[in-house]
């Protein structure tokens, strides 16, 4: 098992989920207005809607791997490219997260599974980063990309708690905060991750 690469994916995900984004956006407005329990009960909707989406890739695009291992170089290159397109995105800062506009009382959780189960983006997120992460030589594509779905659900679920539990806080608080800072480390971050993946695979094509 390779604990390195294992290890820049948990700070991918990390990054990733803090970045300002539909998802943590949506977390913040509604636990600024509602409450972190409301915001809790979204990011489980969230999640869940990434669990299948997991179990969607891990039976789907791995199977594609293992038949055809020469298309995991073009993946990886293409997810090169798109996390670089996240980095960019990052640039200039929107200073969105003081939007505290609501939904109607639908039940959180069916929002926020609603929410990731109507955006393709969230598989080609998926598809481009998952295949970036494969951490182990001898282990089946598709259990380490079960694997790296549950690490992904669990990072993105405690961020997603921790967010609502500040915004609920800071609200209460009247503190501001500027959320430019994160975007700039976070552009930084991806677009370094970019950079180190697209220079490992065209190395490992001219080798």
């Amino acid at each position: 098992m390779n604990f390195s690469i294992f290890t820049l994916f948990c700070v991918t995900v990390a990054i990733l989920t803090i970045s300002p984004g539909p998802d943590i956006i949506f977390v913040v407005s509604q636990s600024l207005h509602k409450g972190y329990k409301y915001g809790i009960k979204i990011s489980l909707g969230l999640v869940t809607g990434l669990f299948i989406y997991t179990i969607a890739l891990s039976f789907g695009l791995s199977l594609v791997l293992d038949q055809f291992p020469n298309i995991s170089s073009s993946i990886k290159i293409f997810g090169g490219f798109y996390i670089g397109m996240l980095a960019i995105k990052e640039f200039p800062v929107k200073e969105k997260l003081k939007t505290t506009n609501s939904v109607t009382d639908t039940n959180p959780f069916f929002i926020g599974l609603l929410m990731n189960l109507s955006n393709p983006k969230v598989m080609l997120f998926f598809i481009s980063l998952f295949p970036q992460f494969l951490f182990h030589n001898s282990w089946p594509i598709k259990n380490q990309f079960l694997v790296l779905g549950i690490v992904f659900i669990v990072i993105a679920f405690l961020i997603f708690s921790l967010v609502s539990v500040l915004s609920d806080y800071l609200i209460k608080s009247k503190t501001s905060f500027n959320p430019k800072y994160f975007s700039y480390l976070s552009c930084f971050i991806l677009g370094s991750i970019s950079v180190l993946i697209l220079i490992g695979e065209i190395k490992n094509i001219f080798e």
